[in-house]
C-alpha cells in the first residue's frame, strides 16, 4: 500500500502530463522527491540507486551544497539577463574561460544554449555558415543509422527507434544522410570486427564521395553512442574518422551532449582516441543538470571565418547567468575531485565482472564499455541476437525498479542495450551493490 498523497500524486500527473519516450496518459507508477549522493528517494521513502545518472547529466548525483550555494548567489545578484545584441554578463565569460581551460586545445570559442537540442541545432547551422561565407553550397551532414542527437534542429538526425520518433510529425527536412555507425554486434554490413576492415569508417568516404564532396558540411557523431545504446567504438574508428573528414575537406562535429564530461575516463570521450572536432557540442553534465545549460565549442579555423558578420540565430536563454553559475562550481568539481580517473577505476572494475559474471547468462548477447558508459545487449538467443518482446522488456525494467536499481527501459538501435551511466563519483562498493542486484534479475530471466 502507497500512501494518499503518492496516490493522488501519480493519478494528476498521468491524468494531465505528458512524459516524453512513454506512453501518453501513464506513468511509472513512482514519484521522485530528494537524492543523495548516488541515491534517489521517492515519495514512499524508498531508495534507488541511480544507474543512469538521470539522462546521463548528474555525474556528481545529488545534494551537491557548492553548485546550489553557487546559484542561490547568482539568483540573488543578478537572476537573468539575454546575451543578445552583444549584451554581456560575468558570470557567463567566467563560465567561457572555465570551459576554455577543460575543452580541447584550440576549442576555445563558444556560442551558448538551454541543452542537448540547442547545442545540436547550433552546430548545424554554424556549420553550414561556415561554408556559406566562403561562397560554397555544401549543405548534406552525414549521420549515424540509430544515432540521437536531440529533437531541435537536430530531430531529423536522429534516427534512434528506426524512425519511430519520425512518424506524425510531417516530413523530413532535407540535407541529412545516413550511414552505419560502429554497433559491431549488429553490423550492419554483416562483418566481424577485427577482420572487418573497419568498414564502417571506410564507407564514410565512399559516402561523401557517392553525395559529392561540393555538397557535404559535416559528419556529425557521438564519440560513444548514448541513447543509441552506451556503445563505444572500436580504437581504429576515430582516428581513421578525422583523417577521412580532413582529406575530403569537410567539418568533424563531434556531439559530446551525452560522452562528454568525464564520464569515459577523460574530460571528453574523443580525447581517448587524441581526435579533436572542429565543432563540439556539450550540454547535459556540464551543470550536473541542475540548471538548464549548454553550449558549441568552435575551434579557431571555423571561428575565423565566422568573426565580423552577424549571427541570426539564438535562444532566449543563451548564456543565461545562473546557468553558467552552476557550470563553474561542477567543472572546478570534476578536476579537483579527479571525478574523471575515478570514472576510469570504476567502470574498469564494472566491466570486468560483466565479463566474468554476466556474459555466461543466457539473455546478454554483448556488451561495451568505456568508462562508466557502460551497455548491454540483452537477447533471448545468443545465436539470433533477438531482442525482447514489447512486454517482456517491460517486466525486466519493472523489476529492475522493484529491486532497488533506477535504470532507463532497454533502448538503443534494436531497443534491447541495459545502459549502465551512473554519477561518476560512484564507489566501487556502490557498483558492486548495483551490479549484484542486476545479477540477480538478470540470472533470472529465462529467454524463450
Amino acid at each position: 500500500m502507497v500512501s494518499k498523497r503518492t496516490e493522488d500524486l501519480i493519478k494528476w500527473d498521468a491524468e494531465h502530463i505528458l512524459h516524453p519516450y512513454y506512453v501518453m496518459g501513464r506513468n511509472v507508477g513512482f514519484v521522485l522527491e530528494k537524492g543523495h549522493g548516488v541515491w534517489l528517494q521517492d515519495t514512499e521513502g524508498k531508495e534507488y540507486i541511480d544507474i543512469g545518472a538521470q539522462l546521463g547529466y548528474a555525474l556528481l548525483g545529488y545534494g551537491r551544497k557548492d553548485i546550489a550555494d553557487a546559484v542561490q548567489e547568482q539568483l540573488i545578484n543578478l537572476g537573468a539577463t539575454h546575451i543578445w545584441f552583444g549584451w554581456s554578463n560575468a558570470k557567463t565569460i567566467e563560465c567561457a574561460q572555465k570551459l576554455a581551460e577543460v575543452t580541447p586545445k584550440g576549442l576555445d570559442h563558444f556560442h551558448f544554449t538551454s541543452g542537448g537540442s540547442e547545442s545540436v541545432d547550433s552546430a548545424l547551422k554554424l556549420a553550414r555558415l561556415y561554408w556559406a561565407l566562403q561562397g560554397m553550397n555544401k549543405w548534406k551532414v552525414i549521420c549515424f543509422y540509430g544515432a540521437y542527437h536531440g529533437f531541435g534542429g537536430g530531430t531529423w538526425a536522429t534516427s534512434v527507434g528506426k524512425g519511430n520518433v519520425w512518424q506524425g510529425i510531417g516530413p523530413p527536412t532535407p540535407g541529412f544522410v545516413f550511414i552505419p555507425s560502429y554497433y559491431c554486434y549488429r553490423c550492419m554490413f554483416g562483418l566481424k570486427y577485427p577482420g572487418c576492415n573497419m568498414q564502417c569508417a571506410r564507407y564514410l568516404a565512399e559516402v561523401i564521395e557517392g553525395e559529392g564532396v561540393q555538397t557535404v558540411a559535416a559528419f556529425m557523431a557521438e564519440p560513444v553512442m548514448g541513447a543509441g545504446g552506451m556503445i563505444a567504438p572500436p580504437p581504429e574508428y576515430w582516428p581513421m574518422v578525422k583523417k577521412i573528414c580532413d582529406e575530403h575537406n569537410i567539418l568533424l562535429i563531434g556531439d559530446e551532449v551525452q560522452s562528454g564530461f568525464v564520464k569515459t575516463g577523460k574530460m571528453f570521450a574523443l580525447e581517448n582516441w587524441g581526435v579533436t572536432p572542429d565543432l563540439m557540442t556539450m550540454a547535459k553534465a556540464i551543470s550536473n543538470g541542475f540548471v538548464p545549460f549548454g553550449g558549441v565549442a568552435i575551434n579557431d579555423t571555423v571561428y575565423q571565418v565566422l568573426k565580423d558578420h552577424p549571427l541570426w540565430h539564438g535562444y532566449t536563454y543563451s548564456g543565461h547567468p545562473v546557468g553558467a553559475a552552476a557550470s563553474i562550481p561542477t567543472l572546478n568539481a570534476f578536476i579537483n575531485e579527479k571525478v574523471a580517473d575515478n570514472a576510469a577505476k570504476v567502470g574498469k572494475h564494472m566491466a570486468e565482472r560483466i565479463e566474468a559474471e554476466f556474459m555466461s547468462l543466457p539473455c546478454v548477447g554483448s556488451f561495451t564499455a568505456l568508462g562508466l558508459m557502460i551497455g548491454l545487449d540483452i537477447v533471448t538467443d545468443k545465436k539470433t541476437k533477438a531482442p525482447f518482446p514489447a512486454a517482456e522488456k517491460e517486466n525486466l525494467w519493472r523489476k529492475t525498479i522493484a529491486a532497488g536499481v533506477l535504470a532507463r527501459p532497454l533502448a538503443g538501435y534494436a531497443g534491447n542495450r541495459l545502459f549502465i551511466c551512473p554519477p561518476c563519483i560512484m564507489t566501487v562498493e556502490e557498483a558492486d551493490k548495483m551490479l549484484d542486484i542486476l545479477l540477480s534479475v538478470l540470472s533470472a530471466v529465462k529467454p524463450s
